[in-house]
């Protein structure tokens, strides 16, 4: 399951293994993509759209068949408390939000591919990007071209999420296969609505443009929780508000221009060397309790109220001063973007993501040694002493010697800035990436 960039990454990992001769991933779950597909917005004769084509076509044209559903069943070596004692390679069952239970027709996704869509997604909005993430994937291009109308017969699936209510109700995520609006009458133009920013930087949505829901029918339909984790809940017409994640934070205390706020220290009666104070105030403090800069303005004393002139001394906010600031300062909020909202409701995973994953193959959750070392080395952010730390794990050595030396060059990229040898990364593009050139590109 890949979101926004990673659905690119998702892509190119399959192109990559194809050139290796190695099987696909089993089912591919693309959210909030920025992969574009019109003319419009991708570079000239780059033909993006025989890319997806031809990468969907050889991660779905051979399922793998094993294990088979049935070697699943509760009870049976290996199932791995995948399923309950109910469950059969037909049907499932599982409690509804109402306490009831439901019977569902169980299926196998091996060899599929999903894009989940959201006409309310900004971020990919834009006119110079215009992501399948927030427009989907037409059924054809503007000059004909088949698109979605190639794509389904090759297990291609899309789902429309939106905040949107029509008459009344929301749109359903999981309804029997149809055409749906991503523009009913009256909804605003751009996916932002109708503010300046959003006309200035947006595509537009024609009114009555539809894109074909393909994906299978859910049992029951779901109703899309698309305001989690807001700060200020939005509603259909208006974005909520959302706190400055850690990565936004972090952006903006490494912004050399960034503003933050100034605190009273003292008043001193001599004016103060600055460096030298900096050094005293800082001293002994963690990294992220430190202040960056000390300041003073001189004050004209009042002999009538007994005033001396003096020295009044402000120090800028430390890094976890304006962490914990942001998260209360509502000047600090933004506009959700809701490029990011199926992921933020576990009410979405619960009743639509694990219908659609593949479920029997990996086996390495299971091992919980080799999970250690495989949730540790997916943070790509290491460091000099988190690689020592996650290749003392017990799992390292059971990775293959080529997996091991990725990850110390991806260390080494991360904290030295030296890029990883052709042998490792090649300069080449996988490829089906390069025959999707077309002429002078």
């Amino acid at each position: 399951m890949g979101h926004s960039q990673g659905t690119l990454i998702t892509l190119l990992a399959q192109a990559m293994l194809v050139d290796r001769g190695e099987r696909c991933a089993d089912c591919a779950i693309m959210v909030a993509s920025p992969y574009s597909v019109l003319p419009d917005a991708t570079p000239k004769n780059l033909r993006t759209l025989q890319t997806l084509i031809d990468i969907v076509q050889h991660t779905t044209q051979s399922p793998h068949a094993q294990p088979p559903l049935s070697a699943l069943r509760c009870g049976l070596p290996g199932y791995g408390g995948r399923t309950g004692p109910r469950w059969s390679p037909e049907q499932g069952q599982r409690l509804g939000a109402d306490g009831k239970t439901l019977v569902f027709p169980e299926r196998d996704n091996r060899g599929k591919v999903y894009l989940y869509f959201c006409p309310d997604d900004t971020t990919v909005a834009l006119d110079d990007v215009q992501g399948i993430g927030t427009y989907g994937v037409p059924d054809e291009l503007p000059q004909g071209e088949p698109a979605m109308t190639a794509l389904q017969s090759m297990r291609f699936y899309q789902r429309l999420w939106t905040k949107r209510l029509r008459n009344g109700e929301p749109v359903l995520v999981g309804k029997a296969p149809q055409p749906d609006f991503t523009r009913a009458e009256g909804e605003p133009r751009y996916p932002g609505g109708w503010s300046v920013a959003a006309i200035a930087s947006q595509a537009g949505i024609s009114e009555g443009q539809t894109r074909n829901i393909n994906a299978e029918q859910l049992h029951p339909p779901h109703a899309p929780q698309m305001f989690g984790g807001e700060a200020v809940t939005g509603s259909t017409h208006e974005a909520g508000k959302d706190r400055p994640d850690a990565v936004s934070q972090n952006a903006a205390l490494g912004n050399p221009g960034a503003s933050f706020k100034w605190i009273y220290v003292t008043n001193i009666d001599q004016r103060l060397d600055l460096d030298e104070g900096l050094i005293r105030w800082n001293h002994g403090k963690e990294p992220d309790d430190q202040t960056r800069a000390l300041r003073q303005t001189p004050v004209s004393g009042n002999p009538m109220l007994n005033r001396k002139d003096h020295y009044r001394i402000y120090r800028e906010e430390t890094p976890n001063e304006i962490r914990a600031r942001m998260q209360v300062d509502q000047k600090e909020w933004t506009d959700n973007s809701y490029h990011s909202a199926v992921l933020r409701s576990p009410e979405n995973h619960r009743w639509v993501t694990a219908m659609d994953v593949a479920i029997g193959q990996a086996r390495c959750l299971d091992d919980p040694v080799m999970r250690e070392v495989l949730v540790a080395i997916a943070d790509w952010r290491i460091d000099k002493e988190r690689f020592k730390e996650v290749s003392s794990f017990l799992g390292w050595s059971r990775l293959s010697a080529k997996a091991r030396a990725l990850v110390q060059a991806s260390y080494q990229y991360y904290d030295k800035g030296k890029f990883p040898s052709t042998e490792l990364v090649s300069l080449t593009p996988p490829a089906l990436i390069i025959s999707s050139k077309g002429k002078g590109a």
